[in-house]
C-alpha cells in the first residue's frame, strides 16, 4: 500500500497520523527526566563514595576543633582529661552516620504519622530528610535539630498547608527553630521539591493485576495487599532503595514480600501470556514499536528481587545504639561536656568515699 493510500485511510478511519519519529512518553520517562533522578539516584559505590566523603570532610573539621581546644587549654588539662578526650571524643564513622540518620528518619515517620498527615506528606518528610543528611554530616547539624523543618515543608511541598503556630503548637516545637533551618534545608534539597513516590506506581499495578488475572485473584483479599503494601512503601523509604531503584520497581518488590506467588505469576502473564513456559526462549523480551524498549523478563525480575532482599534486610536501628552514636558526636563536638561530667564522677566519688569515711553514732 502506498504512502498516500495509508493515510487516505487513516482519514477515513478517523485515525490522527502519527507524527515522524513517534514516540510515547511513558512514566519511566518522566521520571528519568527528573530531578529525583538526576540527582537522587545512585549506584550503590556512588551513594557509598558521596557518604565516605561527606563524613571524611566533618572529620577533618571536628578534629581539627579538637586540637585547637587541646591546645587552648593545654596548661589546665590533666592526663586523665587528655586521655578521656582521646578515648571518648572521637568523630563518627561513616556507618554510624547512616544508622542514626536512618534512626531519626523513623522518628521523622512516627511524628508525622501521629500527626494525622497524608501518606504523601509523610513520605515526602522522610524523603527531605534523609536527602538532607547526603549533603551534611550530623557532625556538622545533629539530626533532632532538622526533624520538625522537614516535615513542615513537606507540608507545603505537597500541598497540605498547615500555619507554623498550629504545627508548632501540635509538636511542641520552637517556631523559631523550625523557620530557621528551612532555607538550608531547601538548599541541600538543591531546591528541587517534586517526588516520585512508589504508591502510584501501586494504584496502577493494583488495577492491572485484577485485569491480566481476571477471575483468578479475590478482589477482597487485594484490597488487604493494597493496604499492607502501602505501609511497606512507607517503611521502605526508610531504606536505600530508594536511590538505588525506580519507583515502580519498589513498588513490585513490596508486592513480592506480600505476596510473591502472585506478583511472579502476574508478570508472567503480563510478559509471556498464557504460553509461559511452552516456549520460554522466544518469550524472553517484549518490545514493543512505542516505546521502542526492550524489557527482558529474567533482568526485571533479578532487580526486583534485589531491591525485595535489600527492602527486607534493612533492620531498625535500636534506641541504645542510637544513644552512643549521638554521644560520641557531643563529646567530639563539644569536648567540654565530657570534662563536665568526668568532674561529676570525680565529685561523686568523693563524696561517697567522705559518707564511708564518717563513724557510724
Amino acid at each position: 500500500m502506498s504512502t498516500m493510500s495509508k493515510d487516505s485511510s487513516q482519514a477515513k478511519s478517523g485515525a490522527a497520523a502519527k507524527p515522524p519519529n513517534y514516540k510515547r512518553l511513558t512514566d519511566d520517562d518522566l521520571f528519568r527526566h527528573s530531578s529525583q533522578y538526576r540527582f537522587w539516584s545512585f549506584v550503590p559505590d556512588q551513594l557509598r563514595q558521596k557518604r565516605t566523603e561527606l563524613n571524611a570532610q566533618a572529620v577533618n573539621s571536628v578534629e581539627q576543633d579538637l586540637r585547637n581546644f587541646i591546645t587552648e587549654h593545654k596548661d589546665q588539662l590533666t592526663e586523665e582529661e587528655l586521655k578521656v578526650i582521646e578515648e571518648k571524643a572521637v568523630p563518627v564513622t561513616v556507618d554510624e552516620e547512616v544508622k542514626l540518620v536512618n534512626f531519626y528518619a523513623q522518628k521523622v515517620q512516627d511524628i508525622a504519622q501521629r500527626l494525622n498527615l497524608p501518606t504523601e506528606v509523610v513520605a515526602t518528610s522522610i524523603t527531605f530528610f534523609r536527602r538532607f543528611f547526603l549533603e551534611n554530616s550530623v557532625m556538622q547539624l545533629e539530626p533532632k535539630t532538622i526533624v520538625f523543618t522537614t516535615i513542615f515543608l513537606a507540608c507545603k511541598s505537597e500541598n497540605y498547608f498547615i500555619g507554623i503556630d498550629w504545627f508548632a503548637a501540635k509538636t511542641k516545637g520552637s517556631k523559631e527553630e523550625i523557620l530557621k533551618y528551612e532555607f538550608n534545608l531547601l538548599e541541600s534539597l538543591k531546591f528541587c521539591l517534586m517526588n516520585h513516590h512508589p504508591y502510584k506506581a501501586l494504584h496502577g499495578f493494583f488495577l492491572d493485576i485484577q485485569v491480566v488475572l481476571h477471575g483468578k485473584v479475590d478482589l477482597k483479599y487485594m484490597g488487604q495487599i493494597y493496604d499492607r503494601c502501602k505501609r511497606r512503601i512507607t517503611n521502605a523509604l526508610l531504606t536505600d532503595a530508594v536511590y538505588f531503584y525506580p519507583p515502580p520497581q519498589i513498588t513490585l518488590a513490596v508486592l513480592m514480600l506480600e505476596d510473591e506467588a502472585l506478583t511472579t505469576r502476574y508478570l508472567e502473564l503480563k510478559f509471556h501470556g498464557n504460553n509461559y513456559g511452552d516456549d520460554a526462549t522466544k518469550e524472553t523480551e517484549k518490545s514493543t514499536e512505542e516505546t521502542g524498549i526492550s524489557i527482558s523478563f529474567e533482568r526485571l525480575l533479578s532487580m526486583i528481587t534485589s531491591c525485595k532482599d535489600l527492602i527486607k534486610n534493612s533492620p531498625a536501628v535500636p534506641v541504645e545504639e542510637a544513644k552512643a552514636i549521638m554521644a560520641k558526636v557531643l563529646y567530639s563536638k563539644n569536648p567540654k561536656v565530657l570534662l563536665n561530667k568526668l568532674k561529676r564522677k570525680h565529685s561523686s566519688e568523693g563524696q561517697e568515699a567522705s559518707a564511708e569515711k564518717k563513724p557510724k553514732t
